[in-house]
């Protein structure tokens, strides 16, 4: 009998499972994550989405994707600027939008329908809360709680629960003015509100209401100069201190301001220690840093509003950089496109 000659195929390489862990620790893109998870049902089961294997996963940026059918959501690699092939889809495309984001969970709300729902863009988990039969204009996520913003007033309520609770967040000012809370965030588990005067304070639920408790005395002159040529105001956070950040109104600036807890005020932030802000339309979405590769320390990234894209606002020597994005699938330019940043390593 002859012998056969065709070649012998090499068999692949078997990597153990425990040690896919360690592989996925030095992967920059959440395309080859989830490649690697999908190998083999060994491999899925080792990697699990948690903060240590997505370590060195940088920035991305949540955009529409209108190409695919139903549409859904991607994201746009920070870094290699190019849009990847992941797809989250949207429970009501035509009406939702993403009003919040927590490192990789997103706050989704349909204006029609008044639903809300917290997805997790990584495990797939979506958790709906109860309908907003009210209006609101930000959306706050602190652990299981969600927060939903008006000027004065919070409606608010855990994951899980079936109402929403209701309280006023307003403090009579020594002039005899009303002190309403404007921003809200939580910092290392401390929940924060910025009032409407640009003063900090805690916010403590207590009994199903959430009381206010005033951090310090009037601003500085320096924070009302900011505060009166600057178009916005947010409260932002970076290693864990409280920021007020302010956007200039005439020119691409921003003015940012730490908070001093010894003295109990804002002071004037010239850089971040090489950190790294990101900001939305929703306002502040997080912090990372410092040194990460592709990304530029004491910069703040915030998306643009209607293109694919970003600015780069350097603290260090005050320039703007602006990127956009062309891709297959982007709504039309007059749309108003409600992007977020999306943070694998904050998971």
């Amino acid at each position: 009998m002859a012998a056969d000659k065709r070649p012998a195929t090499a068999a692949a390489p078997y990597i153990p499972a425990e040690l896919i862990p360690d592989i996925a620790r030095h992967l920059t893109t959440l395309q080859d994550f989830f490649s690697l998870r999908a190998a083999c049902r060994s491999y899925r089961a080792a990697l699990s989405p948690s903060r240590a294997v997505l370590a060195s996963q940088p920035p991305h940026l949540l955009v529409p994707h209108h190409a695919s059918s139903p549409r859904s959501l991607a994201l746009v690699h920070l870094p290699r600027r190019r849009l990847l092939r992941f797809r989250s889809p949207v429970p009501h495309p035509f009406s939702t939008a993403v009003v919040a984001s927590d490192g990789a969970r997103v706050v989704t709300f349909d204006r029609f329908a008044r639903e809300l729902s917290v997805t997790h863009l990584l495990s797939g988990e979506r958790v709906r809360v109860p309908d907003a039969s009210f209006l609101f204009y930000r959306a706050v996520l602190a652990g299981d709680l969600v927060l939903l913003i008006t000027p004065g007033w919070v409606h608010y309520c855990r994951l899980g629960d079936g109402r929403w609770r209701e309280t006023c967040c307003r403090l009579g000012g020594g002039d005899g003015g009303l002190h309403m809370m404007v921003r809200m965030l939580a910092v290392n588990g401390v929940l924060y509100a910025l009032l409407n005067t640009c003063q900090l304070a805690v916010a403590e639920l207590r009994d199903d209401k959430l009381e206010l408790k005033l951090l310090g005395g009037e601003v500085s002159d320096h924070v009302r100069n900011a505060w009166m040529e600057s178009k916005d105001f947010t409260l932002g956070e970076c290693a864990g201190e409280p920021l007020l950040i302010f956007k200039v109104s005439f020119k691409p600036e921003y003015k940012v301001f730490r908070w001093e807890s010894g003295e109990q005020r804002w002071v004037r932030a010239m850089s971040l220690g090489r950190q790294t802000l990101f900001m939305s339309g929703n306002g502040f979405d997080a912090w990372l840093g410092p040194d990460l590769p592709g990304i530029r320390g004491d910069c703040i990234y915030e998306a643009l509003p209607q293109a694919a894209g970003w600015s780069e606002y350097s603290l260090v020597d005050n320039t703007c950089e602006l990127v956009t994005i062309e891709y297959q699938g982007a709504p039309e330019l007059d749309s108003v496109r409600k992007q977020v940043w999306v943070l694998p390593s904050l998971y």
